[in-house]
């Protein structure tokens, strides 16, 4: 996984999807050293859709959804996929 800072995306960015996006490898956008953006190749779906659901596990515990709650959701959506 690497590791940019924002001044260094936003000037670099058709470089960085080529050169490591591109050949599989995650990057990890930072601002003063936090964090604030992922960007997983698309090709890897297993980690995108464990990124997702990482997401919307942090979105949903933010938002004081109960745990009942968000398995009745996760059960709508597992219908939709797998019906």
């Amino acid at each position: 996984m690497k590791f940019v800072n924002v001044r260094e995306f936003s000037s670099g960015a058709t470089k960085l999807l080529r050169d490591d996006v591109e050949r599989g490898e995650k990057v990890v956008i930072t601002k003063r050293g936090k964090p604030v953006g992922l960007i997983i190749p698309f090709k890897d779906k297993t980690a995108v859709a464990e990124a997702l659901l990482e997401e919307a596990g942090s979105l949903l515990k933010d938002s004081g959804i109960n745990e009942d709650d968000v398995l009745k959701a996760l059960e709508k959506v597992r219908e939709k996929v797998y019906a």
